[in-house]
């Protein structure tokens, strides 16, 4: 799975202070988009794309997203399910 991208994400931008730098967690999306080279954005939001086709439950996007790239946000606290997260990440990043 296209990890590399997404664990960059998680762990440079949804650090455990990562709601200190953002009024609210699609801003960070926007400084990655606005702050990282286009090409490194665009493999990031492709690997999302290629996670969401492959199918997985919730559980498994929420273990992706929380154990495995190591992200402090977790959108369920929020109400909302971690397949609308990575969409919303997809979006965030066009």
């Amino acid at each position: 799975m296209d990890m590399e991208r997404i664990q960059y994400l998680a762990q440079a931008y949804f650090h455990q202070d990562y709601d200190l730098e953002a009024e609210n967690p699609i801003h960070i999306l926007t400084e990655f988009r606005d702050g990282e080279p286009p090409e490194v954005v665009e493999e990031l939001r492709s690997a999302m794309e290629r996670v969401l086709s492959s199918g997985g439950c919730e559980e498994e996007l929420a273990a992706l997203w929380l154990d495995r790239a190591g992200a402090c946000y977790d959108p369920r606290q929020d109400g909302m399910e971690m397949s609308v997260w990575f969409r919303q990440m997809i979006n965030a990043l066009l």
